[in-house]
């Protein structure tokens, strides 16, 4: 996928070959010959599992696109498209940069006051992504023992990739197939 911080998903199949999905970040298929890919160096993966529907959705989720409902998006589209139910998805959280080291302005922090996910230390905000990604799925309905969290630290963990560290335009890759 183009990934874009943005707040679009698009459902891809076989036919899409190898190609890249313009201006998305959150890709969704029920085909098994196709393996879903996302690129991030802090932001969150998520990968969504729906064994009943044997269907599949793997989201890029930034401060952005948790802002604009990127997850919530994800699963409207696997519900219309596949009959997903949130009830029966799994979801995994891959490494992330943790709320210890994610700084964030207070324009920023200002779009997630109501998530109570916002730590204070020494005059600056850390933002927790993946306490908001959290809220957001159970608000949708997912159940809070189907959501694995890694709590891997893109910043901390050295075998990973961090933009925040300056591994600028290198990335952490994610596979993810039926």
């Amino acid at each position: 996928m183009e990934q874009m911080h943005g707040g679009s998903a698009v459902r891809v199949d076989s036919n899409d070959g190898d190609k890249t999905i313009p201006a998305c970040d959150a890709l969704i298929t029920n085909d098994p010959k196709v393996e879903l890919v996302v690129r991030t160096a802090d932001c969150l993966p998520l990968s969504v599992r729906d064994k009943k529907a044997r269907a599949i959705g793997l989201i890029h989720a930034g401060w952005r696109g948790l802002e604009r409902e990127i997850i919530a998006k994800t699963i409207r589209l696997m519900q219309k498209e596949f009959s997903s139910k949130p009830e029966d998805l799994k979801i995994f959280l891959g490494p992330h940069i943790c709320k210890k080291h994610y700084e964030v302005k207070e324009d920023v922090a200002s779009k997630f006051t109501k998530y109570k996910a916002l730590t204070t230390r020494v005059d600056k905000k850390y933002l927790d992504l993946a306490g908001i990604a959290a809220l957001q799925l159970t608000k949708l309905g997912v159940k809070t023992k189907n959501i694995k969290i890694d709590k891997r630290c893109t910043f901390e963990d050295k075998s990973l990739f961090s933009y925040r560290r300056g591994d600028v335009g290198k990335n952490n890759l994610f596979l993810f197939r039926l």
